[in-house]
């Protein structure tokens, strides 16, 4: 599985931070992301065997009453087959799970193989049934008075059905006896055959009516009784039954068919979930490095991390008053959609007409979010739509919907584009010793608890959705529900039914076609206007260059940049980091009491 991307800090701090991910340029004003330097600390326990799963629980569940909410963004594992038990339990796990997905496709696939059959034998007997349809409908017309109609339609039904009863039920009556045989006779016949009526079956009236030899009347006439009860006592019900019967196990392969794929999902996401260290190139590659310190070879030892986040709003003295106290209406253009987007959104399944809760700074999605979700479509390998950053939103608006009045099951979220996020890395080592003992080592490295803007946390919201993404794009391609396409890193999904229009777009999407170019019109129009803005700033600067040859100093109006704090320098010790400093501290002595740190174990929390 991916992790988490690396977001820029601002204000930055090149000696300390690594360098952000390619294509995340934020500037000051534009968000803020940024810890004090006492808010990271690494822990590292050495305890008996059990003891983290009890704090690290311990820690979920406060967050919540600390009025956080929490998320497990990464986690993976890997067992030395040396550690016998454990390995069968985990690693062993996937192997058998590995035998339930081959079982299962090919389940799926012999109940394909078997609903193809009974559909192709169907499809032959619904093109019998659409000639004794058309007969039917042709005497109801009749009986209703369009004499014309009617007779066209029995027309065209009778003379199919005679057509099937010459080919594939009189041929086999016997060399000189069917109606081909006799053909070099009489030329005529097969012609004079498709003329009769229901009611021809004198062989007099018959060569009186047709002007033939009475010897060929008798023939039409014995052939026409046959014709008549083969349809009506036969042929018909044959088909009408048959038709039911397939029809009705046509249904019951659909159901097993997709029931079989359902059946499958659950076993599929838990082989996922079990995420093999040796599977990323980038564990591979840290767990060979240890490898000679380790010696997992011959060594009884285990790692699992997991990375959880929390986050919950605070409010500093704001450069300005708030002009949002409370959860207020908006409309997706106040959110910083436009025109075209909003349309695209529509189709999406997003009511355009609809107001959703507003955030407490709109509109919420800037050039920041926009900008950064294309690092995130890059890393995760998986396709960010804007149905996808209009549910990151979405996500953190209901956060805040949910506690709102107190009755979220969390202290109520102070109304405030600045947030507390926690980041803490967790990973365990267990080791079995030859005599027997076990043991294990919990490094956090490091725990990180800083400021954050609203942008950043729509981001964090749109890893969770990209993660969740992944995962459901790998149980659908397993399935053949998609096929995955790879663009510019990221892997687009299409349905199977959409397959065709992707194929042939001139036969099936003309309409499709057309929004195409419309798009590439709105490309060029964007870029127009980005142009604009680009002018704009270095009129800013330009004029602000001039301010300052007078003697004025910088003016906040061209130094104000952005919804959120700019002056970082001044601002971010003294109003962010005195609050976020002492979450850092609750959370650090939480778990150090857990622990059973001498001097916090009476701690209250």
């Amino acid at each position: 599985m991916p992790i988490p991307i690396q977001l820029p800090s601002i204000p930055g701090k090149k000696w300390f931070d690594p360098p952000p991910t390619q294509g995340a340029d934020v500037k000051e004003g534009d968000g803020v992301n940024s810890s004090p330097y006492e808010a990271r600390q690494r822990l590292d326990f050495t305890t008996p065997v059990g003891v983290w799963s009890g704090v690290a629980y311990s820690l979920l569940f406060q967050f919540p009453r600390w009025g956080f909410v929490r998320f497990k963004i990464d986690e993976w594992i890997t067992v030395s087959p040396v550690f016998r038990e454990y390995y069968e339990l985990t690693v062993k796990q996937k192997e058998q799970l590995e035998g339930m997905i081959k079982n299962g496709l090919t389940s799926i696939s012999t109940a394909a193989s078997d609903m193809e059959l009974i559909w192709h034998d169907l499809r032959k007997y619904k093109e019998q049934m659409e000639h004794f349809h058309k007969i039917e409908k042709g005497k109801w017309l009749m009986k209703n008075g369009k004499q014309v109609d009617g007779e066209r339609l029995i027309m065209e039904g009778e003379q199919t059905l005679k057509a099937i009863f010459i080919d594939e039920v009189d041929v086999h009556t016997g060399e000189m006896i069917s109606l081909k045989s006799i053909a070099p006779r009489w030329p005529t016949i097969i012609a004079d055959f498709m003329n009769l009526k229901d009611n021809d079956t004198n062989p007099k009236e018959i060569s009186k009516k047709l002007k033939v030899s009475e010897a060929e009347g008798v023939v039409l006439a014995t052939k026409n009784k046959l014709f008549v009860e083969w349809r009506d006592k036969i042929f018909r019900d044959t088909v009408l039954r048959r038709y039911e019967i397939l029809s009705g196990l046509l249904e019951s392969r659909k159901t097993s068919f997709k029931e079989y794929k359902e059946m499958l999902r659950p076993t599929l996401a838990r082989y996922k979930m079990i995420n093999d260290a040796l599977s990323s190139p980038e564990l591979r590659r840290d767990i060979a490095h240890n490898a000679a310190t380790f010696r997992p070879d011959t060594q009884a030892i285990s790692n699992d991390f997991m990375r959880v986040w929390a986050w919950k709003p605070f409010s500093p003295r704001e450069k300005y008053a708030m002009t949002r106290t409370w959860l207020h209406k908006i409309t997706l253009s106040d959110m910083g959609f436009t025109r075209e987007e909003m349309q695209e959104l529509k189709r999406a399944g997003v009511k355009a007409d609809k107001e959703y809760f507003g955030l407490p700074v709109e509109p919420c999605i800037d050039h920041v979010v926009r900008k950064i979700a294309k690092v995130v479509e890059k890393e995760y390998q998986v396709e960010i739509t804007l149905k996808d950053i209009f549910d990151a939103r979405e996500m953190l608006a209901k956060q805040f919907e949910g506690t709102y009045g107190g009755f979220g099951g969390r202290e109520p979220w102070i109304y405030s584009p600045y947030f507390i996020h926690v980041d803490i890395p967790m990973l365990r080592t267990v080791w079995r010793l030859a005599n027997g003992a076990e043991f294990e080592d919990v490094a956090m490295e490091d725990i990180i608890v800083g400021a954050r803007s609203q942008n950043f946390i729509i981001i964090n919201c749109l890893e969770l959705i990209a993660k969740q993404r992944k995962l459901d794009n790998y149980i659908d391609t397993m399935l053949g529900d998609v096929r995955v396409k790879n663009e510019t890193g990221a892997q687009t999904t299409i349905p199977i039914a959409e397959i065709m229009k992707e194929e042939y777009p001139e036969v099936f999407i003309h309409d499709e076609k057309e929004l195409e170019n419309k798009l590439k019109a709105l490309e060029k129009l964007k870029e127009s206007a980005k142009k604009v803005d680009d002018s704009v700033k270095k009129v800013k600067e330009g004029t602000n260059k001039v301010l300052k040859t007078l003697g004025l100093g910088d003016v906040s109006f061209f130094k104000s940049k952005g919804p959120y704090e700019f002056a970082v320098v001044h601002r971010m010790a003294k109003n962010y980091h005195t609050i976020v400093g002492p979450q850092f501290v609750l959370v650090r002595d939480f778990m150090k009491s857990k622990f059973g740190v001498p001097g916090l174990q009476q701690l209250i929390w």
